[in-house]
């Protein structure tokens, strides 16, 4: 398998995934999904289909799991695409240039390739398992961080997180009490950006989709950041390596 290949295959599907929401974004209309205030739009489905179409014709043997259809192909299939085509749609109808693509390679569940792409300001945050992160090509390596009181801590949930979720709840205010800011931004692709140039210290998702997790997470460990994961997988830290013992501990990972 060349994962490099499989890397530049996934940044040009993402790019023109990403430059067919920025086409349409004007007119885009929303559609109730699901029971938790998702939303979906034409753009969502048509961006699916096209990134599935070109890697069914390039990887036969490959399946295909995406936010909007569901698994395409062979559910035993040794590699597996992980696809977010539109991310951040509730962003996306509002007019909020927050929105993104992820798209993720995996071999028996294990991630080998990511991309993530920021649309609406052209950047595409990519990394192979073992060799690094880069934005538009060029290497990137999380900063050390301030202190805890003094960082931007990402926090993400997915949308059967109810509202008042007592373990949603405590982890969140412990984050607010003890960071300078916690943000939410409703895209993941934009977190894993921020995450991967130093912008934010850390991340913690909790009850995520695993298309907007899981190659997230090998670009920020890919630069440099450690991950951490609860016992019933509920709760992923992603974390430069000098505070995520101190971010561990307010969220109640051991």
């Amino acid at each position: 398998m060349d994962l490099a290949a499989a890397r530049d295959l996934a940044i040009e599907l993402a790019q023109k995934a990403g430059d067919l929401a920025v086409q349409h974004a004007a007119s885009a209309a929303a559609l109730p999904k699901g029971h938790a205030g998702d939303v979906v739009t034409h753009v969502d489905q048509e961006a699916e289909r096209l990134i599935a179409a070109v890697i069914n014709a390039v990887y036969p043997d490959h399946a295909v799991l995406g936010e909007e259809f569901g698994l395409q192909g062979d559910p035993d299939a040794e590699y597996r695409w992980l696809v977010d085509p539109l991310d951040g749609t509730n962003n996306y109808v509002l007019g909020l240039d927050l929105y993104g693509v992820c798209i993720t390679l995996c071999r028996r569940g294990e991630p080998l390739v990511a991309v993530v792409h920021d649309s609406a300001r052209g950047r595409s945050y990519a990394a192979i398992v073992g060799h690094g992160a880069t934005l538009n090509g060029t290497p990137v390596r999380m900063l050390a961080p301030e202190p805890l009181d003094r960082v931007t801590v990402s926090w993400l949930q997915g949308y059967a997180v109810g509202a008042d979720d007592p373990a949603g709840q405590r982890m969140f205010r412990s984050l607010e009490r003890s960071c300078k800011r916690v943000l939410r931004t409703w895209a993941p692709s934009i977190d894993w950006g921020l995450i991967a140039v130093g912008r934010v210290a850390a991340m913690i998702a909790y009850r995520n989709e695993p298309w907007d997790l899981v190659g997230g997470a090998l670009i920020a460990r890919e630069a440099g950041a450690d991950v951490l994961t609860s016992a019933d997988g509920e709760i992923v830290l992603v974390a430069h390596p000098d505070i995520i013992t101190e971010l561990a501990a307010l969220a109640g990972i051991e």
